[in-house]
């Protein structure tokens, strides 16, 4: 039996418009209905995204009025100046170690070294710290211990070591010999609040 004797039949006829037509469906639809699809999906999880970070962006917006209100207080709360100030972290920092070396000074402290600590954060207040080593006597180690907990900016001092020295003798042109005051070693570790914009 030949295609053409097939092809005569209605039921064949039938089957080959069918077919021919299901095949023009699925062209179709993998030539233009499926690229359509993805493009349409993938514009669908974009707007997502874009939906994701307005929303983000509205939360922090809405934190606007609150963090403005925080800086006020910040501002207000240092008016006495009892954070150290500066642009940004690395001029808190120098600021407090120029404050350090200026009361050790102040209370005739020899300044060996003066070393920056990792910040810290205490109640959601960021701090910067320096490690300060000076030697002097008993008297002036105590007046810098007051300075450091007593003066604006307030300070800190979360250790302190001390450490004898041997004691100095000095000799009269007479011959008579005198020890002098025996001197210390201390190390203080301070930390102080700052007002740095660049501080988390």
């Amino acid at each position: 039996m030949t295609f053409a004797t097939l092809a005569r039949r209605p039921w064949t006829r039938r089957w080959i418009f069918v077919s021919s037509n299901l095949l023009a469906v699925v062209c179709v639809y993998f030539a233009l209905i499926a690229p359509l699809i993805g493009v349409l999906g993938d514009r669908e999880e974009d707007l997502a995204q874009r939906r994701t970070t307005l929303a983000r962006y509205e939360a922090v917006s809405g934190q606007e009025a609150a963090v403005q209100a925080f800086a006020k207080q910040v501002a207000e709360s240092n008016m006495r100046g009892e954070l150290i100030a500066g642009a940004n972290s690395g001029i808190v920092d120098a600021n407090l170690q120029a404050r350090l070396k200026s009361l050790s000074e102040q209370v005739n402290v020899t300044v060996r070294s003066i070393q920056k600590l990792p910040p810290r954060s205490l109640h959601g207040v960021a701090l910067v710290g320096a490690r300060l080593d000076v030697s002097g006597t008993v008297g002036t180690l105590h007046a810098l211990a007051r300075a450091l907990e007593g003066e604006t900016p307030l300070l800190l001092v979360t250790s302190a070591t001390l450490r004898g020295q041997s004691p100095m003798w000095s000799f009269a042109p007479g011959g008579a010999a005198s020890a002098t005051e025996p001197g210390l070693e201390a190390q203080f570790d301070v930390y102080g609040g700052t007002l740095a914009e660049d501080r988390p």
